[in-house]
């Protein structure tokens, strides 16, 4: 698995989601996409994807904790001036 081709599409995904959007990193995909993943490349990009976040490298997204599922959950926030 492409971890940096992901994040580039895991990115490109959340920039046309509203702001203030919650989401986990399933839903920015196709269910036939995501669900082709093993079971363990999905965990490892899934952490993959939030440390970038964490790291600030996934514009305008942040981590909010876990969802029921125990998944991540992010929010995509934009302030007036375009910055998180």
């Amino acid at each position: 698995m492409d971890n940096v081709l992901w994040l580039n599409k895991a990115i490109s995904k959340t920039g046309a989601l509203n702001n203030g959007t919650e989401f986990c990193i399933k839903d920015l995909f196709d269910g036939v996409e995501w669900n082709a993943l093993a079971v363990g490349e999905r965990l490892g990009f899934g952490r993959h994807f939030k440390n970038e976040v964490l790291e600030g490298h996934v514009p305008n997204v942040v981590y909010i904790g876990k969802a029921q599922n125990n998944s991540a959950k992010y929010r995509k926030v934009i302030h007036n001036n375009g910055t998180v």
